[in-house]
């Protein structure tokens, strides 16, 4: 139904484009998280669904920035330039109504459709380039307007009748993300819970378990079903391996460089981007085991990518490894006293199989020991006598919702006992539950499993995750910092017990590691206004302790829209908008004929009031392309391009009789009186005072009588 892309855009066609994507209007860096790489958090539902973001105006200015000079000599013209009739559009419950319009802009089509269906323009843009690069195109083709959203477009037949089309493809496009968003236990892919998402369309590479956060990031997997893996995102917007796919992640890299380029670190390339040398999370690995030979010679590796150039490792032809375990189209391997990554395609099995063909049986040796019950997650699966999809001797299925015993695991299939005979399967269909539910004629729907009670380990918070009182609850106890050590408890499907100093709940599995990955590099932040440090990432979390404005305090993690804090003892959360980068009070001046002072670091948030060119103010904080200053007892939030240098010092002449201070306030001490007519010279500003050198004296006086 939906347009399943697996690079979306052609990835030489994103390259090649790159430099002219320049930063455009600044979305808040706490809608997006600053790296990808566990998946289940893309984009916030604040910043996926807020129609306001841009006016039509605002995205014209986008557009003709984009594409400065348009190619186009027949065919379709470019975006910027484009028109079409925008018909009627009747209000439903996905959508309200659009007004008709003859010869509509592109940039009126998608502010209509954003405003009609709730969605942000940003998003509509994005997506218009990630599947079709048609915002940065200078000669589009008919095919990038017809499947410009890629909404009803197959990537193996043409776009259906009635969505092909620039208008059909917006609308409908932005009218399914609020058909998902309202319909939310409809897809395969929800939020608050373990997804099975694969890495690319082959089987072959794979799948893995993700937390999803939230509904927007849901929407985004649900159009478009394939995480990003190592190898695609240490690409940036390149190619990565055989099992990468780029929807997703180029759908990121788009939004923060074009809207919000203080989200990640590398916004200034690809935002997506990690070092190519990057472990994948032990939860992203598929169990595996078995002496393996090295069919050619081939280079091991820290991480599975072949981007990855530190630590190597040459294995010779021939020469034999121990399989660890598996990641897309990577095989880990243990060789001599190195374990490293090599390309899965470098292996052939290391002992001879029982049997011959497609239907070999591996040796037990090389079968990895499990127990447990598993569950069938789809409608009907194949079960074989060998774990190959090649192999169609003794060929039977299974049922959704049925339950066998499993006790083998080889690569990514398991061995199930189904009717007394031992069969495999493959993992991606099957769910590991802890026990049976008991027969009965009708069981319930949402039978829980037991629990089991595994001997006590000492794991690590591989990232930040919800400490919940219950497997499953909605209510939160306690928000754990990536690195933090707990002590495991009884297991329950995909959730673990576990013990955090003195408090037990229960956390989503994939969220621990038995290795410390170590926290987050501590960055000192200020305080933008006066806050609450909380026990959890949730406004709703227990208050822990009062923050005053304009305080520091020491950023260590970061979940979604909030940051990990410790303030003296107390360690906590408080929202990203609510801290700013801290760096050396610096003077500036206004260089607009006004900018409009705001209360947070966005274009709708609370005017404060206006300032005129020409007006010194004194910086002290920033988030992206806002700065903060003083604004009479407040701290205040303008664009920092609407701001200029400060001379090393102005001179100025005192007005009246005036107290020079100690420091900027009316209850300081009185260094002197300096004289009317007094010629001074200004070096700082804080709010309406001035820090002046008079002879030898330097202090500060009352901005409003200096001319």
């Amino acid at each position: 139904m939906y347009r399943w892309s697996v690079g979306a855009v052609v990835v030489a066609v994103i390259a090649g484009v790159l430099s002219a994507l320049a930063p455009a209007q600044t979305a808040r860096a706490a809608d997006l998280p600053a790296s990808i790489l566990e998946g289940g958090y893309i984009i916030s539902d604040e910043a996926f669904f807020d129609s306001s973001t841009m006016t039509v105006a605002e995205v014209q200015a986008f557009l003709n920035e984009r594409v400065p000079s348009c190619r186009a000599t027949d065919g379709p013209t470019c975006l910027r330039h484009f028109t079409a009739d925008l018909p009627a559009k009747a209000a439903d419950k996905y959508c309200g109504s659009i007004t008709a319009k003859k010869a509509a802009s592109a940039a009126h089509i998608i502010v209509a459709a954003s405003r009609a269906c709730k969605v942000n323009p940003q998003v509509i843009l994005t997506m218009l380039q990630k599947e079709q690069g048609l915002v940065t195109s200078t000669r589009p083709s008919d095919w990038s307007y017809r499947a410009s959203m890629g909404m009803n477009c197959p990537d193996t037949a043409p776009c259906s009748a009635a969505s092909a089309g620039f208008v059909n493809q917006v609308y409908l496009g932005a009218r399914q993300q609020q058909v998902y968003a309202k319909n939310p236990n409809s897809y395969s892919y929800r939020a608050g819970r373990v997804n099975t998402i694969k890495w690319h369309p082959n089987s072959a590479c794979g799948s893995s378990k993700v937390y999803i956060e939230n509904q927007a990031t849901a929407n985004l997997y649900i159009y478009t079903p394939y995480r990003a893996n190592i190898a695609a995102l240490a690409a940036g917007y390149a190619t990565g391996d055989s099992c990468s796919a780029y929807g997703n992640r180029n759908f990121y890299n788009y939004f923060v460089q074009w809207f919000a380029p203080d989200a990640s670190p590398n916004a200034s390339g690809a935002p997506a981007r990690i070092d190519a040398c990057t472990a994948p999370a032990g939860a992203d690995v598929v169990a595996a085991s078995g002496s393996r030979t090295i069919s050619a010679a081939a280079t091991g590796r820290k991480a599975p990518t072949s981007m990855c150039g530190s630590g190597t490792v040459s294995l010779a032809k021939g020469s034999t490894v121990t399989l660890v375990g598996k990641y897309g189209a990577w095989s880990r391997v243990r060789a001599g006293s190195s374990t490293v990554w090599i390309p899965s395609s470098s292996l052939v099995s290391g002992a001879p199989a029982a049997g011959s063909g497609a239907c070999a049986v591996p040796p037990e040796a090389s079968i990895t020991k499990s127990s447990g019950t598993v569950r069938v997650t789809t409608a009907s699966l194949n079960i074989r006598k060998a774990p190959s999809t090649a192999c169609a001797t003794g060929l039977s299925s299974v049922k959704s919702g049925e339950s066998y015993t499993r006790d083998g695991i080889y690569g990514q299939w398991w061995r199930i006992s189904v009717r007394g005979s031992q069969y495999w399967a493959h993992s991606d269909y099957l769910a590991v539950v802890t026990s049976a539910p008991a027969p009965s004629p009708t069981p319930p729907p949402t039978a829980a499993p037991q629990p089991t009670t595994p001997a006590p380990s000492t794991q690590y918070v591989s990232a930040p995750t919800h400490l919940r009182p219950s497997a499953g609850s909605a209510v939160l106890q306690q928000t754990l910092r990536r690195g933090q050590q707990v002590t495991t408890g009884a297991v329950s499907a995909e959730w673990t017990e576990v013990a955090f100093g003195s408090t037990k709940g229960w956390v989503v599995s994939s969220k621990l590691t038995p290795k410390n990955p170590g926290s987050e590099t501590a960055r000192t932040r200020l305080t933008t206004q006066s806050t609450a440090i909380r026990a959890t990432a949730s406004a709703t979390g227990k208050v822990l302790a009062g923050v005053p404005k304009a305080t520091r305090v020491s950023v260590e993690d970061s979940f979604g829209v909030w940051r990990a804090v410790s303030f003296g003892s107390t360690k906590g959360w408080i929202r990203e908008n609510e801290v700013a980068a801290l760096f050396t009070r610096t003077p500036m001046r206004v260089k607009d004929a006004t900018v409009t002072v705001r209360s947070q670091s966005s274009a709708t948030s609370r005017a404060y009031g206006t300032l005129k060119k020409g007006h010194p103010v004194s910086v002290f904080a920033a988030r992206g392309a806002w700065r903060v200053i003083d604004y009479g007892s407040r701290s205040a939030w303008v664009p920092a391009s609407s701001l200029t240098a400060a001379p090393a010092s102005t001179t100025k002449t005192t007005t009246a009789a005036l107290n020079l201070r100690a420091a900027p306030s009316t209850t300081a001490k009185v260094v002197v009186v300096l004289a009317k007519g007094t010629k001074v010279k200004v070096t700082e500003s804080k709010g309406v005072w001035r820090k002046v050198t008079a002879g030898s004296r330097t202090g500060w006086v009352h901005g409003t009588y200096l001319r």
